[in-house]
């Protein structure tokens, strides 16, 4: 069956009331639980890296005690499964859709078909785009985060380097937001000069190898600047490797898995800015939502910047554990 067939078979099944099967998984709460009986639809563009991991843990263990049947689909990496996934969802009859995708603009069409179905829409992390709406959208204000990067740079360079940006992937809004932030403070201090600016899509392997290739062609590199924590300790094991750890140093971006913030314990990584998974609390706004209360259409989150002076605050180094993450959705 040709794409354009098979998007029209759930449009249709959608109108008529007919539900088609799919291969998610269905998880059934608690008779007891607030939302016993509702159904949640849980859509990822990919789910490799740490951060998506630590995500959809976060959506799966709030989903159970509030007593979903949690519907999950994981693209892998395919904008085009990600659109069916999502329709799916609608004609499954989801009572609430959540999304976390680094497609902002190929996913629209089923975006829009959620909101002629008139489902709560719940967006985590990277927006969406076009002419689409949602219930609620979580993120922290990626743009003034990226800024506060930049001025970290200047600071810590003292006005005067030669950097390295390795950035994730290019269609996702909050990797476009990481580098713009950065960049439009670096771009003032003249100083500064970026050296080299290559993209590795969130990979710790794509960063290892990209590194490599400029620690072999490039002298005088003072700082590396990441999009992603992954990346980042891709980045310090080529330099580490290449015996250049006292000339260069690495930051990161997310602050949440366990070997980034021992990294950063150790003095191996500069810093890192704190990005929460937000998947227990889409969980949270999504129980509020089908409770009837208000909640706010953009909830933005702190994201604290991580350095090897305050990494207890986040890092158990004697049960060498991150610090459990307690949800802080407060509507």
């Amino acid at each position: 069956m040709a794409e354009n067939d098979r998007r029209f078979s759930r449009r249709d099944a959608l109108k008529s009331g007919v539900l088609l099967a799919a291969p998610f998984i269905g998880r059934r709460g608690d008779a007891a639980a607030p939302m016993a009986g509702k159904r949640m639809g849980y859509s990822m563009s990919f789910a490799t890296i740490e951060w998506l991991v630590t995500q959809r843990r976060g959506v799966e263990e709030a989903a159970k005690a509030a007593g979903f049947e949690l519907l999950f689909a994981d693209a892998r990496d395919n904008p085009a499964k990600q659109v069916r996934d999502l329709e799916d969802m609608v004609t499954r009859r989801c009572d609430v859709i959540l999304v976390s995708t680094y497609y902002a603009e190929a996913i629209t069409p089923a975006v829009r078909m959620i909101n002629e179905a008139g489902i709560p829409l719940v967006v985590l992390s990277s927006s969406i785009k076009g002419n689409v709406s949602w219930t609620c959208h979580l993120s922290t204000d990626t743009l003034g985060t990226a800024r506060s990067a930049g001025e970290y740079f200047v600071r810590q360079l003292g006005g005067k380097g030669r950097v390295v940006q390795i950035e994730g992937k290019p269609g996702s809004v909050v990797n476009q937001m990481r580098g713009s932030g950065w960049r439009e403070v670096i771009a003032k201090n003249p100083g500064i000069e970026i050296v080299r600016h290559v993209v590795a899509n969130y990979e710790r392997m794509q960063a290892l190898r990209h590194m490599e290739d400029i620690l072999r062609s490039t002298r005088e590199i003072s700082a590396v600047y990441c999009h992603n924590d992954e990346m980042a300790l891709g980045a310090v094991k080529a330099i580490r490797e290449a015996a250049r750890t006292d000339e260069i140093w690495v930051t990161g971006y997310d602050g949440i898995q366990l070997d980034a913030l021992e990294a950063i314990h150790r003095g191996q990584l500069r810093a890192t800015w704190q990005y929460l998974p937000f998947g227990s609390e889409a969980v949270d706004a999504a129980v509020e939502i089908l409770q009837g209360a208000k909640v706010p259409r953009e909830i933005v989150f702190p994201s604290p910047l991580i350095t090897r002076e305050n990494v207890d605050t986040f890092y158990d180094a004697r049960a060498r554990a991150v610090k459990p993450f307690r949800s802080q959705l407060k509507i």
